[in-house]
């Protein structure tokens, strides 16, 4: 984040800065002064790209007695909302934090109180630690987690330092692509050459992966995180800045991560019964007497090391689609049709407020008007997605779109410039299961004219996860996901995830990166490879976090290194059910690998 006006607040670095306080203030006044005014510079600054007002932020401060008040009644008295942080709160959204480090405190409880603040900032959060002058905060902290390369030091008095530092806004699974070289800086020549990557001095791979996925990322405010509840489940809605924000990422790199937009409560009970069709469907196959398949170990049928019997391999059936071994697409099952079931599918919100009624199968497509805004009670219609998958698949020129007379007929409402239908397709998943490798690189759709760089979007997928990396209760020996210090996630995982190719979805970057020329020398052919590793990007997304992506864009899923249920207590351990919806222009016709004559469960 830009800071250097904010910083300004803290005075000079010099030794005559002691000299400068104000006789009547003590020091830890000024410091308080000093935060509570980079505060509000900083929040103001993010006004325009956010929608997000100062009077709607919130900063948490860790409940250090006098200063803890101190601070607290300076940021009040700026309109900021301030929160105190103890042992017993974790669930608590905050947009900026504010903490002493444990050697100003003798409290014991200090330093927990510290951690679970850390914890709890939202992604792309501003920490704030008071120090002593000899004292290092960012020590024990991940780089992973947290922007230590910009770390900003400034000393409002004699005896006090604060270090500013931001929460990252979108983790990397950085234990993935082993054969990817992401610790090296990045060649000369192609910091020279490649104009528009915007590649800093003695940047590495993964320094320029980090940085470029904030950039990519839109992070959710607090305000955003609490603005609506829906029966007990409080639901993101994003400002129309941060939707607008959205839309111009995914039409400029083919991607965006939104992250906690969605509320688990809502997506992970689809993940369990996706799992749980999954299982169901690896015992019928398998169990099948005319045609049997073993889904985890496709090719042969082993007990104590010898083959017992001969199997088939397996096919695309009417509810799953093999992607390759150890990778399927389910959509299908016993499980995900109750949980469908169970929603309510006559809610109120969606008669008296929205204009449309459920769908009555939630395996069916379901097209979306210029009317049509969404609800709150299913995450596959939400208000947010539907307005930036509006605008995505319309995005028009006011007085052009005055000229489009055509729009009178099939049923149009004449050139009006209002958006047209687009399709949602029914929630599926793709569950990666233990042992499962690199995808090849590929795309789901072809552009559909080749004369032109880049169309707009026609179809466009949204996954997000069907687990939380807490791994809801199950033994997490079977699979790691690497934790800091506080016990915050890295972003780290043996489990995978989706990598994708940033600006992928043009045909002139895909054309650079992907076509090797009979003519390239060894030396061309090995930029082309460290541009291609250059621009592939590897988030990490928990429960809640969103990731839409144009389908032309380069993508493939990460091998999941997991040791899967080594000890018979927990056959799910280690899959990894990533939630899916493919949103289609309401003419355009998707020619999946799908098998309407065989059914796996009847």
């Amino acid at each position: 984040m830009a800071d250097d006006a904010c910083w300004n607040a803290f005075g000079s670095d010099s030794d005559e800065s002691e000299d400068d306080l104000p006789s009547t203030q003590d020091e830890m006044d000024v410091v308080a002064d000093a935060v509570s005014l980079a505060a509000i510079q900083h929040f103001a600054q993010l006004i325009k790209t956010s929608g997000v007002s100062v009077k709607e932020r919130v900063v948490a401060v860790q409940d250090a007695s006098k200063f803890g008040a101190l601070l607290r009644d300076k940021l009040s008295d700026r309109g900021i909302s301030v929160t105190f942080v103890s042992n017993c709160e974790t669930e608590l959204l905050f947009d900026a934090a504010v903490i002493l480090d444990e050697s100003i405190s003798a409290d014991s409880s200090t330093s927990s109180v510290a951690s679970i603040t850390r914890k709890s900032l939202l992604p792309g959060g501003i920490l704030w630690i008071i120090s002593t002058q000899e004292c290092n905060p960012t020590e024990h902290l991940s780089n992973n987690v947290w922007n230590i390369g910009l770390a900003v030091i400034s000393h409002p008095s004699s005896s006090y330092k604060v270090t500013r530092l931001q929460k990252r806004t979108c983790l990397i699974n950085s234990w993935s692509c082993p054969w990817m070289d992401k610790v090296s800086p990045i060649p000369e020549y192609i910091t020279h050459d490649q104009i528009g990557l915007d590649i800093q001095s003695n940047e590495t791979y993964l320094q320029y992966e980090q940085r470029l996925m904030s950039d990519l990322t839109i992070c959710t405010s607090a305000a955003e995180r609490t603005k609506e509840k829906v029966g007990s489940v409080i639901v993101t809605v994003l400002t129309s800045a941060h939707v607008d924000k959205a839309v111009s990422i995914l039409q400029e790199h083919g991607f965006v991560i939104i992250k906690g937009l969605l509320p688990p409560e809502q997506t992970l009970p689809w993940g369990d019964a996706v799992l749980a069709d999954f299982q169901d469907a690896v015992e019928r196959l398998k169990n099948n007497s005319e045609r049997p398949v073993n889904l985890l170990n496709p090719h042969r049928a082993y007990e104590n090391g010898e083959v017992t019997k001969h199997v088939f391999e397996p096919l695309s059936y009417k509810e799953m689609s093999m992607r390759e071994d150890l990778r399927v697409d389910l959509r299908a099952g016993p499980a995900l049709k109750k949980v469908s079931e169970d929603l309510p599918t006559n809610a109120t919100e969606y008669q008296n407020n929205q204009s449309f009624a459920m769908p009555k199968e939630h395996n069916t497509p379901f097209t979306i008007d210029s009317s049509m805004t969404g609800t709150l009670s299913h995450w596959r219609f939400h208000p947010s997605l539907i307005a930036i998958l509006k605008a995505l698949f319309n995005p028009k020129d006011d007085k052009l779109s005055r000229g489009n007379f055509g729009r009178w007929n099939f049923d149009g409402s004449g050139p009006d410039g209002t958006p047209q239908p687009f399709r949602i397709g029914p929630i599926g998943s793709v569950i990666s299961c233990p042992g499962s490798g690199d995808q090849a690189i590929h795309a789901d759709t072809p552009h559909l004219f080749e004369h032109v760089d880049c169309l707009p979007c026609h179809y466009c997928n949204i996954f997000t996860p069907g687990f939380a990396v807490s791994g809801a209760g199950r033994d997490q020996s079977f699979y790691r996901h690497e934790l800091d210090d506080d016990g915050a996630w890295t972003g780290n995982t043996t489990m995978g995830g989706t990598a994708l190719v940033n600006e992928s979805h043009k045909l002139s970057v895909t054309a650079r990166l992907m076509i090797e020329d009979t003519d390239m020398d060894s030396a061309e052919s090995l930029k082309r490879k460290q541009l291609l590793q250059l621009q592939t990007k590897r988030p990490a997304l928990d429960a809640g976090d969103v990731l839409i992506f144009d389908n032309r864009t380069l993508h493939y899923g990460l091998a999941n290194t997991s040791s899967g249920d080594v000890s018979g207590t927990d056959v799910n351990a280690g899959r990894r059910p990533m939630l899916y919806l493919n949103v289609t222009q309401s003419w355009f016709h998707d020619p999946k690998n799908w098998d309407d004559r065989e059914s796996i469960f009847g």
